[in-house]
């Protein structure tokens, strides 16, 4: 089975990014919309998926640690946590900016539940601890749990967000690993995969910032 992703993360509630996704939808042959938070307004969120016509899910970003319960328990597929199965072979898991003090373990007992992480498609808002997670100061802010989970369980996909002057494509212990924050650069992620296998990543630009 062959699945394309259009992963975005950050839009801070710029209406030019949200608009440029939902035409990149439009235009593109994708089979999941994957955003990985800080929308910062629940009304923005809900514009955006409500504008997407394709399979879409996103998780919560720090910025969004003010949405309601009803707006995350409502129909906008926003959440912290999620579990979710892709047509019967690939997991999805989204960690969004409020998880439990028992994340690591969390994750790691569902892709060894699922039986195939080479099958598991894992974002976060946070990244992962060495990859994706340089700041202008050099300071590294990533997750080591989460940098735990991808040597031990090697997932075939970690994506994330947050800090914006890190985007790109790294990989660490076979897994790719994309930062797509998208709030100061425009841009966004499109992932082919296909069985085991990445069979592309594509750099996106959605929005030129700097015209």
């Amino acid at each position: 089975m062959t699945l394309k992703l259009l992963v975005t993360s950050d839009f801070h509630q710029k209406e030019e990014l949200k608009d440029a996704a939902i035409e990149e939808v439009e235009n593109g042959d994708y089979d999941i919309y994957i955003n990985l938070g800080d929308y910062m307004d629940e009304s923005y969120a809900k514009s955006l998926f409500d504008g997407i016509d394709i399979p879409a899910v996103g998780c919560t970003g720090n910025r969004d640690m003010h949405f309601s319960e009803e707006f995350l328990d409502g129909p906008t597929p926003v959440y912290n946590f999620l579990e979710a199965e892709i047509d019967e072979e690939y997991l999805l898991i989204l960690v969004g900016g409020s998880f439990s003090e028992n994340v690591k373990d969390d994750i790691t007992e569902l892709i060894e539940e699922h039986g195939n992480s080479r099958k598991v498609i894992i974002g976060s808002h946070y990244p992962p601890h060495k990859v994706g997670d340089l700041v202008h100061n050099g300071s590294r802010i990533g997750f080591e749990k989460y940098r735990e989970i991808i040597i031990k369980e090697k997932p075939l996909l970690w994506m994330n967000g947050h800090v914006h002057e890190d985007f790109g494509e790294k990989e660490l212990m076979r897994t790719k690993v994309l930062n797509a924050a998208s709030c100061d650069n425009g841009k966004a992620f499109a992932v082919t995969i296909d069985g085991e296998n990445i069979e592309k990543v594509e750099e996106l630009q959605l929005v030129d910032f700097s015209e």
